[in-house]
């Protein structure tokens, strides 16, 4: 990741992470954040160490648990960026039926073998470690297969970091993405039980 993102720049990466709804609105009816994209624009002073730190996601980078699962949804459904809405339909007093469509925010080119190594990676996450491995032994043993990546989101004057956790499922055919956040939950592989049973 190190020399990936030094290799891009931090006007690359950034313009790549926006394509993928990181740092931009989700569109959902609420309230919400854009958050924050490392890069010169937040730090006068920008180094290549700082790129380094960015591509792992530390730096400036905030994001809202919305957006990581909405990149999830980009990222394995092949690249297309859809609007986060909080109800599907909406019926009245009267019967009559108020519809969201799906609308694209933005779409990103990802080629398929790409995409099925980003996908493969996730899967390795929660088939090789013991503790993301557990947490989804249930879903595994009735043939689900999940593709997840866990974090650790350092904040500044807090004692532990946040917990993180994304994920997808089914592997195959995906349908839903999730993102766990656990404030001072210590590591994303503690929180992979929560998602887990979200799915089940």
């Amino acid at each position: 990741f190190y020399d990936t993102g030094y290799n891009l720049g931090i006007d690359n990466m950034n313009l790549y992470q926006r394509k993928l709804g990181l740092g931009e609105l989700t569109g959902v009816e609420i309230y919400e954040s854009d958050g924050t994209l490392a890069g010169p624009d937040e730090k006068e002073d920008w180094y290549g160490g700082d790129t380094i730190m960015a591509a792992i996601g530390q730096s400036d980078n905030l994001f809202t648990p919305l957006q990581l699962a909405n990149y999830v949804a980009t990222l394995v459904n092949g690249g297309t960026r859809y609007a986060a809405h909080l109800l599907q339909s909406v019926t009245d007093a009267d019967g009559n039926v108020t519809s969201y469509e799906p609308q694209v925010l933005g779409t990103v080119e990802i080629s398929a073998e790409n995409l099925e190594a980003v996908k493969q990676g996730m899967l390795e996450v929660v088939e090789s470690t013991s503790t993301v491995s557990r947490a989804f032994a249930n879903l595994t043993a009735h043939g689900i297969q999940v593709g997840a990546k866990t974090g650790s989101a350092q904040v500044t004057g807090q004692e532990n970091a946040n917990g993180l956790f994304v994920c997808f499922a089914p592997y195959d055919d995906p349908e839903i993405a999730i993102c766990v956040a656990v404030e001072e939950g210590g590591s994303g592989a503690a929180t992979a039980v929560i998602a887990a049973r979200m799915l089940e």
